[in-house]
């Protein structure tokens, strides 16, 4: 299936990153880039995408015409690595996670929210919010929490290790690519990478002991991966996203294209697994 799901109608191409945080503004969401010799801002919404947006990275910016903003450009399409000589083209705004999400409701590609009575952006949940709420054709109540996914696992010795230190590594024998998450920067290994992303989990298991239905639902922003599982980076993820698949909630996964014209196509469902 390629179900459009959105188009991008201002992107440029052809653009070197010249250095991120940027040599005149600091925060590490701005970089210097150079378009037709031109050295622009860009805003990087997903900073430096662990480390795989470089200066010998292939992307494409949008363009704002904004005179407000700092930044006239975004970084949003990235070639990231697949294997050792391949990549394939990642959306890295994690805003777009939630936009392609609605888009597949509204587009009715999955069956169990069709015909669905409400559909709604950020709703609060006792003091949590969550991405939707939306009330099925069935009248089941249920909210849902959107996670964008960028990476993904390797075989051994088919990665280019220039650009990744530390990847990765598939257990499989037979070699099936696995969508990950979480990734992230963290000082301390003893923590989670993200205390919010585990808060949600446990928001959603009492979303499911108070009478709702409750969904996590990673959106996979490229097209070379089979299945998602979590990520081994993160024992404290994988531990509450365990404990919550087993208190009922759904988890899903849904893998998406993008193309170089900026187009984002519908895939399928894929298999999500958490190794035990």
């Amino acid at each position: 299936m390629n179900t459009e799901l959105y188009k991008y109608d201002n992107l440029v191409e052809d653009i070197d990153l010249v250095k991120r945080p940027s040599k005149t503004i600091k925060s590490p969401y701005i970089a210097d880039i150079l378009v037709e010799n031109n050295e622009e801002f860009a805003h990087c919404p997903a900073l430096g995408v662990s480390g795989l947006l470089n200066n010998s990275s292939t992307f494409l910016c949008s363009k704002n015409e904004d005179t407000k903003r700092k930044s006239k450009y975004t970084i949003e399409l990235v070639y990231l690595p697949s294997t050792k000589n391949t990549y394939t083209l990642t959306n890295t705004n994690p805003l777009f996670g939630n936009r392609i999400f609605a888009n597949i409701i509204k587009n009715n590609l999955l069956e169990e929210y069709k015909n669905n009575s409400v559909f709604k952006a950020e709703k609060t949940y006792k003091d949590s919010r969550f991405d939707f709420y939306i009330k099925k054709e069935n009248s089941r109540e249920e909210f849902i929490e959107v996670k964008s996914v960028l990476l993904c696992d390797f075989m051994k010795d088919d990665y280019p290790a220039n650009i990744i230190k530390n990847p990765e590594i598939s257990k499989l024998e037979n070699y099936k690519k696995a969508a990950i998450f979480p990734d992230g920067f963290r000082k301390n290994k003893n923590v989670p990478i993200s205390t919010r992303a585990i808060k949600h989990l446990e928001t959603l298991e009492d979303c499911v002991q108070n009478g709702y239905d409750a969904t996590l639902c990673f959106i996979v922003q490229r097209e070379d991966c089979d299945y998602f599982k979590p990520s081994n980076v993160d024992q404290f993820y994988y531990t509450a996203l365990q404990k919550a698949k087993n208190n009922g909630v759904n988890i899903i996964a849904i893998k998406v294209r993008w193309t170089n014209t900026g187009q984002c196509l519908y895939q399928n469902k894929i298999d999500v697994i958490i190794p035990k």
